[in-house]
């Protein structure tokens, strides 16, 4: 057949043909770069919500360090009741074991008696250091509990950051849900626990 005998409805066909493929091929395009941004930005919320809480635990961690250097700067004046410092020891030793992570946190009762706990703690080490006859004799010991203050008092601001990066990532992954499975046929909804009480 040559191009003589195509006729001008044939033409039309063609060119209907080829735009609609065209369209097929533009959208099947868009598809996959939805489905890609999509992906790339539930990753980035992930790594927020993991950075933030990784944060927050490693100042947690850190309160506990300076706990038993405080201890320690009292075991220094070797003149303190040796039977309340180790009391005091094993009490930090338990916080570990009682502090909730990530899923845990959904029961409030974990993180009210974790918190009760630690400041109970803090305040009898602080009370121990203080009472100590030489306190003032040693003012590291007066550092060391500023610092711990100040881990306790910054607390909650770690909690409202990780609070906000979570809440952005239960958002997006409820409302996104379908498009995410369609990219990972295994994604589910795992509706990340908050600090903050439901209201």
């Amino acid at each position: 057949m040559n191009l003589s005998s195509i006729t001008t409805s044939s033409w039309f066909i063609i060119l209907v043909t080829f735009i609609i493929s065209c369209e097929n091929k533009n959208q099947m395009a868009s598809d996959t770069l939805n489905q890609d941004s999509l992906m790339i930005k539930y990753g980035v919320l992930q790594d927020s919500v993991k950075s933030n809480w990784e944060t927050m635990i490693a100042d947690d961690d850190q309160k506990h360090v300076l706990m038993n250097r405080l201890l320690l700067e009292v075991s220094y004046t070797n003149n303190y009741n040796k039977d309340k410092f180790n009391e005091l020891k094993d009490q930090i030793d338990q916080l570990k074991l009682i502090r909730y992570d990530q899923y845990s946190m959904g029961d409030s009762k974990m993180i009210d008696q974790y918190d009760s706990m630690t400041w109970s703690v803090s305040d009898q080490i602080i009370e121990f250091a203080r009472s100590h006859p030489r306190y003032v004799d040693f003012p590291m010991m007066e550092e060391l509990i500023q610092d711990i203050n100040a881990k306790n008092n910054f607390i909650l601001i770690h909690r409202i950051h990780y609070d906000n990066w979570a809440k952005e990532l239960n958002s997006f992954s409820k409302n996104n849900s379908n498009k995410l499975k369609e990219g990972n046929p295994t994604f589910k909804v795992d509706e990340m626990p908050l600090f903050q009480l439901p209201s």
